[in-house]
């Protein structure tokens, strides 16, 4: 089995946070707001306001299920470990179980790997890079963004994928873009098969420039007591 090296690359895949991140239609949008400054005060403390769902972020069970885990109670040693990451960027629409067993046949994977993240692409084809963080000006309001309705931006699981991660024993999937589910899904089915399975989802990765493989995964989300989800710090680093 491959080891990690202290040695090897450490890639940041996370979505950083500003005024100016892309959000999910009808989230908070972020702001972030001086309070002290080392001019006045002597030193910088800043008023921090967004969404549990904003940027790279874990998805806790209580976000979809009722009495669900919350996010300060996750077990943070299946949100870390080797990944395989398989690219899906070429394709749109469903991922179904059958695709994703073929791919992840065709990448001669080892043993025991416990995490899955798709790289789909997202976003990339209207919007840019899957992750970009707008630059002042770019995205006057990014809570009202508009999406090709014809789901033509990115791949999404079906519920037969979904539970083909289930079955294959996963305790971590990740994606690139907002949503496991369906963008305009308003059940939310592959949340609720990923979840109620104990599989840890997180979601709006920057994976726009990393190549399909295995890699040694990270992501520790901020620990708030009773919350449904929150924003992470998500690192890959690589074998060597």
């Amino acid at each position: 089995m491959n080891k990690i090296s202290i040695y090897g690359k450490i890639i940041d895949i996370t979505v950083s946070i500003s005024p100016f991140t892309q959000i999910f239609p009808g989230d908070p949008i972020p702001a972030i707001e001086k309070v002290c400054t080392l001019e006045e005060e002597g030193c910088a403390v800043s008023k921090l306001s967004f969404g549990s769902h904003t940027g790279t972020h874990v998805d806790a069970p209580s976000h979809i299920l009722k009495n669900g885990t919350t996010i300060d109670k996750l077990e943070l040693k299946n949100l870390m470990g080797t990944a395989l990451i398989l690219d899906f960027s070429s394709l749109s629409g469903e991922l179904t179980a059958s695709i994703l067993e073929k791919a992840f046949r065709n990448m001669r994977t080892p043993e025991n790997i416990s995490i899955l993240l798709l790289k789909t692409g997202a976003f990339s084809r209207k919007q840019g890079n899957a992750g970009k963080v707008s630059s002042p000006g770019e995205e006057s309001d990014p809570q009202n963004m508009e999406f090709e309705k014809d789901e033509s931006y990115s791949a999404y699981l079906d519920e037969s994928g979904a539970a083909w991660i289930v079955e294959k024993g996963f305790k971590t999937i990740g994606i690139d873009s907002f949503s496991v589910d369906n963008f305009y899904s308003e059940t939310l089915p592959v949340h609720h098969i990923l979840l109620s399975g104990s599989v840890n989802i997180v979601e709006y990765l920057e994976l726009s420039s990393i190549e399909a493989g295995t890699y040694f995964f990270i992501c520790l989300p901020l620990k708030i007591e009773g919350c449904d989800g929150a924003p992470a710090r998500a690192l890959l680093i690589s074998y060597s």
